[in-house]
């Protein structure tokens, strides 16, 4: 990496910490930090020296933290949207002037000119073509012909990271996180907290987790590894993970739900 990819590394990160502060662990920087360098290494890993990756290392940093920012489940409003496009403008100048600056050097894949606006659009349809929900909902690469095969690489790396942080032992503990951060909250806006919970009451609170937990990964989790995951790369990552859900899941039921302190 150069140190122009550094720097925007970093922009990044205090973009996000600036925005995602109020968040739990499962959606936060910590997340997007994770998801980055898992997309780093599996743009090295599936393409090496086919691609020129002066070009495409700026874009993936950029993509991959930022993914999850505008997460439909904090923006309700799209106000997050909005400073994400603000914010992918600002960079897309440096992001044109990294690929200019450059010369392919293979077939695999081209750097055609393009103007700022077009690096900030494909910049966020590759965020956008991240969701899960949105492939789900839309179809299979829905995004295909919106974006050029160069972003198509920065997008398939990047979701592929983001889906492999989403399985294994790892991934069920973010699920787990998030589900009992979102039951808190819930509480909270019904007035009904209490500090005081009798057992069995936290026992059902104990079940309810759990099996919202084990639903999402029959109608998520479990799909990720076989059919989302689209890199070679990434399948043989995330074949050991997908066993590791299979028994965690396993011995929560046997045992109960792990701490998270």
């Amino acid at each position: 990496m150069e140190t122009n990819h550094y720097e925007l590394w970093t922009r990044c990160r205090t973009f996000v910490a600036e925005v995602c502060a109020d968040r739990d662990a499962s959606h936060g920087l910590a997340h997007m930090e994770k998801v980055t360098e898992n997309a780093l290494l599996l743009l090295h890993m599936q393409h090496g020296t086919a691609v020129n990756l002066t070009v495409l290392i700026p874009r993936v940093i950029l993509v991959a933290m930022l993914h999850d920012v505008a997460d439909h489940k904090y923006d309700s409003t799209n106000v997050l949207q909005q400073r994400v496009r603000q914010f992918v403008g600002e960079e897309a100048t440096a992001l044109l002037s990294s690929s200019s600056s450059t010369t392919t050097t293979t077939t695999t894949t081209s750097t055609s000119v393009m103007t700022a606006e077009e690096v900030q659009q494909y910049t966020l349809t590759a965020i956008e073509a991240i969701s899960f929900s949105k492939e789900k909902s839309r179809g299979r690469r829905w995004f295909e012909d919106l974006l050029p095969a160069e972003w198509l690489i920065v997008r398939d790396v990047v979701s592929d990271a983001d889906k492999l942080e989403a399985i294994g032992a790892d991934g069920l503990r973010r699920c787990l996180l998030y589900t009992k951060h979102a039951m808190l909250e819930k509480e909270r806006q019904m007035a009904k907290e209490d500090s005081m919970l009798l057992k069995q009451e936290q026992e059902e609170k104990e079940k309810c987790c759990l099996q919202n937990v084990k639903t999402h990964f029959e109608e998520k989790l479990a799909l990720l590894s076989t059919e989302y995951i689209v890199t070679t790369a990434g399948k043989f990552l995330a074949t050991p993970k997908h066993m590791e859900m299979v028994k965690e899941l396993q011995e929560w039921e046997l045992h109960g739900l792990p701490s998270l302190t």
